[in-house]
């Protein structure tokens, strides 16, 4: 009797599972494939029936998951029986930008995984001849994710890749016409209400410490600077104020009281005259090349002031004009301190040799383009566009460092043909998430974007982008590097 009764059941079991009928059996899978190229990576993923839908994705930068099971027909949604035949098919093993695609069966769940190499989208296809469900990993990929921070400025996180991995660029776009919004420079130290005068520019902070001390809603590093010093290279002006002078004449970006924006090469020339006695005639004329510059970065003759530092040492063959109250009251040729309510002019002996003591000094600047309408501004370079068109002049603007094949975290600023601002920062350094670009690699992603002017600004493990309270960007360096300053935005 036990005999029969086991020849009874094993005769109804075999007979389910060998049913032709596809209603009334459980979904297998027959075949899995891998099939890659420079444009897509796709998986086909062949069932005895279609799915009834696409699965829910579960994916990190380098896995995607997701479970057959639940994608089958609702009468169907039982385990999902391996093809022991077949068995191999569902190990694939690849050198190519997916790296393995494997099946964990289980009781509830059935798991399939893919292997990539990095990030890329996931596209899923419903296949109906023959059944079956396509995995699609497109390759030369441009996604971008907005999100309104605030009315006027909005926050875009962009993903795409080139010949080297995965690129991921982090934006805030800025409406200038909003009357919400307003530019101003950020310097380590800088509180509400300080004077320029007062401000010291060998100091650095985090950009994070900086919008926060100064109360900013956003921001970004901005000027090169000396890493030792702290010191900024380039045109720094604030408060209608120039804190330090343009280098090279290198590109820069200011902004007017009424927010208008403008990015030029910029260059600023001083000249002094002096007058002794009662003279009305000038005795001498003096060109001034450098404002709180380090003296290796002009020509002739540099002027500074409190904002440089409190005392200087002078280089051999150097001398030193002390000036208060528009007047020569020392003139020193070793140590020199700089008075609070004066400045010092530097230069050599021969060129100072016609100024003396007690001579009375008028000190006149010039930029060119005219810069008198800029309230504030941060200096960069090179330039990447120009006119719409990509244009990476480092060489001209003496960028030594900017090798064509330098890949690195960038951080870049432009206006697009909308006349909207962007802040811009590259990811580099991380394998596997963002290997960064160079110049004319953002560049050209720049373009794309459809802005009509850009430039670099400092980079590498410098780049930082805040808003709202955080950092967006991903750092290339395991802390905050300091920096001497930034850009603000700030939001009434």
């Amino acid at each position: 009797m036990k005999k029969i009764s086991f020849l009874f059941f094993s005769f109804i079991f075999c007979l389910i599972f060998s049913s032709s009928g596809h209603t009334k059996g459980p979904a297998i899978i027959t075949k899995v494939g891998l099939h890659q190229s420079n444009k897509s990576s796709r998986v086909e993923i062949r069932f005895t029936e279609l799915p009834d839908k696409v699965p829910d994705l579960m994916a990190s930068l380098q896995t995607v998951s997701f479970d057959l099971n639940a994608i089958l027909p609702e009468k169907r949604r039982k385990r999902v029986k391996k093809n022991k035949l077949t068995n191999k098919e569902y190990v694939i093993n690849s050198t190519n930008f997916i790296n393995k695609v494997q099946l964990y069966p289980g009781d509830e769940t059935t798991t399939f995984e893919i292997k990539r190499q990095y990030y890329s989208p996931v596209n899923f296809l419903r296949q109906e001849t023959p059944p079956a469900l396509i995995v699609e990993l497109p390759r030369n990929y441009f996604e971008k994710e907005s999100v309104q921070l605030k009315p006027g400025i909005i926050k875009h996180l962009i993903r795409t890749e080139n010949n080297r991995g995965p690129v991921v660029l982090h934006m805030l776009e800025v409406d200038p016409s909003n009357k919400n919004i307003s530019f101003k420079v950020g310097m380590p130290g800088v509180r509400a209400g300080l004077k320029p005068a007062l401000y010291k520019i060998k100091g650095k902070e985090t950009l994070a410490q900086i919008v926060k001390g100064q109360m900013a809603f956003a921001g970004i590093n901005a000027n090169y600077f000396d890493v030792k010093l702290g010191n900024p290279i380039g045109t720094l002006i604030t408060d209608g104020t120039w804190i330090t002078g343009p280098v090279y004449d290198r590109v820069a970006i200011g902004f007017s009281d009424d927010n208008k924006v403008f990015i030029d090469q910029v260059m600023l020339a001083g000249s002094v005259t002096t007058h002794r006695g009662f003279r009305r005639k000038p005795r001498a004329m003096i060109e001034i090349d450098g404002l709180n510059t380090a003296l290796h970065l002009y020509n002739k003759t540099g002027l500074f002031t409190r904002n440089w530092d409190e005392k200087m040492d002078l280089p051999k063959g150097k001398v030193a004009l002390v000036i208060k109250n528009n007047s020569v009251k020392k003139i020193e040729n070793e140590n020199v301190e700089i008075p609070e309510d004066g400045y010092i002019i530097l230069g050599s002996e021969n060129y100072l040799s016609s100024v003396k003591k007690r001579d009375r000094l008028k000190v006149e600047w010039k930029s060119n383009p005219d810069w008198s309408e800029v309230k504030e501004a941060v200096s960069g370079g090179p330039y990447l566009i120009m006119n719409g068109e990509i244009y990476v002049d480092h060489e001209k603007q003496k960028f030594k460092f900017a090798a064509k094949d330098t890949f690195a975290p960038r951080s870049a600023i432009g206006l697009d043909k909308n006349e909207k601002l962007f802040l811009i920062t590259v990811d580099g350094r991380k394998p596997g998430y963002s290997v960064g670009l160079t110049l004319k690699e953002l560049a050209e992603i720049l373009k794309k974007l459809d802005l009509k002017e850009a430039i670099n600004l400092d980079g590498g493990g410098s780049t930082t982008l805040v808003a709202d309270g955080g950092i967006i960007n991903t750092l290339s360096e395991r802390h905050e590097r300091k920096i001497s300053n930034a850009l603000l935005i700030f939001y009434k």
